[in-house]
């Protein structure tokens, strides 16, 4: 049975870059001269390992590494079988440098990051590939070293890392480690947290704007990554790998420190961001996702408190109703609808009119809160499309509310 490889192979796709014609320089500077490391020999050949180890007391900006550790809430919310991801020391955070953006299949990974915490601290490791003939020699060591572990951690790595590393080990014929490993990725996770609060939750961003961190004048930026090591392969010239390598480091640094910061910010959010009403109304939002409803009631309320713009408030005063309506408790959520209502929010004027007419038996009420907000139409800034579906809403029950008051009122006059 004819394989993927000469399936790409017979399409002329390029697997791998083994058509890269080197352009070695006149003088040559091998990246053992430049990133102190050790060569391991597998039966696939060899590939250089670089490895750095951070005491426990270390600080990555705003995290201590050392600090108490509960997974439980970020465990819950990544849906991770608890077996897999009870400790700290389960889990191995990956990240990868690929020469490609986009992905594809002469896309390879010529650097992984794996980051692994011990009992001393938190262990940094680096496989990278002098030659792409060392892939398999890197694949082979990054399986040894996954095998001891029972969750991969990555920001992105779903819909990249993974992937990409699955479809490096079909090519060269090797089995995946990450088949039977849970997997959290905490990009989901920083976009629902700070979607509204931060205009790019890209790992860089985070770093700055959530744990604190400042890159030194070595850091590379990304997207020149890929076209970097195309240069080192051509001229033999490793000085700018070291760039490359600081940015992976720093990377698999950063993630490993959100990971500590965001189980910290689910478990205690009133303690981690006091008065950020945005934060707490997003891990809200979460904890109902996850079930924990009441958690997700105090958090809206202390996110209210603490102050909103004006749609998240609204929003929130919503979606802080609709648990309440949930739960059968509809006098408590009138009493969220009516606070929304001050703000002539259409929305809150339909509740409240749905809850007298069927709650409280009392049409004149509902229809009250439906000419209340008729008045309010003209006076808020809608598009066109919005404005003709409120007006046919609101029309349609005002009109509805109008014959069933006539019909009561003639049987009352009836009895």
């Amino acid at each position: 049975m004819e394989s993927l490889s000469d399936k790409l192979k017979s399409l002329g796709v390029q697997l791998g870059t083994q058509n890269i014609k080197p352009r070695v320089s006149q003088t040559r500077f091998s990246i053992e001269d430049v990133v102190a490391g050790e060569e391991i020999g597998t039966p696939l050949g060899s590939v250089y390992q670089i490895v750095q180890d951070f005491d426990i007391h270390y600080q990555h900006g705003l995290v201590h590494f050392d600090s108490p550790l509960n997974l439980e809430p970020l465990r819950a919310w990544g849906k991770t079988p608890p077996e897999k991801a009870a400790q700290i020391d389960q889990l191995l955070f990956l990240d990868t440098e690929t020469t490609g953006l986009a992905g594809g299949a002469g896309t390879f990974a010529f650097l992984v990051g794996l980051g692994i915490w011990n009992d001393n601290g938190f262990r940094l490791v680096q496989l990278f590939l002098r030659q792409p003939s060392e892939e398999p020699a890197m694949l082979a060591t990054l399986g040894r070293i996954a095998e001891a572990f029972t969750a991969i951690v990555t920001f992105n790595g779903k819909s990249f890392d993974i992937p990409l590393l699955n479809s490096r080990h079909l090519i060269n014929s090797m089995p995946t480690p990450f088949i039977d490993m849970a997997h959290l990725d905490l990009l989901p996770l920083a976009r629902k947290l700070w979607r509204n609060r931060l205009p790019s939750r890209a790992l860089g961003d985070l770093e700055r704007d959530i744990l604190g961190v400042s890159r030194s004048g070595e850091e590379i930026p990304g997207w020149m990554v890929p076209q970097m090591y195309v240069e080192y392969l051509q001229t033999g010239d490793a000085r700018p790998m070291k760039g490359v390598l600081y940015h992976n480091a720093m990377d698999i640094l950063s993630l490993a420190a959100l990971l500590r910061y965001d189980a910290h910010l689910l478990e205690n959010p009133q303690e981690i961001q006091p008065n950020e009403g945005l934060d707490l109304v997003a891990i809200a939002q979460i904890y109902a996702e996850m079930g924990d409803l009441e958690k997700s009631l105090n958090l809206y309320e202390a996110g209210l408190q603490a102050g909103l713009p004006r749609p998240i408030f609204l929003q929130t005063l919503h979606r802080y109703a609709d648990i309440y309506r949930k739960q059968g408790k509809l006098q408590e959520a009138a009493a969220l609808w009516e606070r929304a209502a001050q703000y002539q929010d259409l929305q809150a004027a339909i509740e409240l009119a749905k809850y007298h007419e069927h709650r409280n038996r009392s049409p004149r009420d509902a229809l009250q809160w439906t000419e209340n907000a008729m008045g309010w139409l003209p006076l808020l800034p809608l598009r066109p499309s919005e404005r003709r579906y409120w007006r046919e809403e609101l029309t349609h029950r005002q009109m509805r509310l109008l014959k069933k008051i006539q019909i009561e009122d003639r049987r009352n006059a009836c009895n």
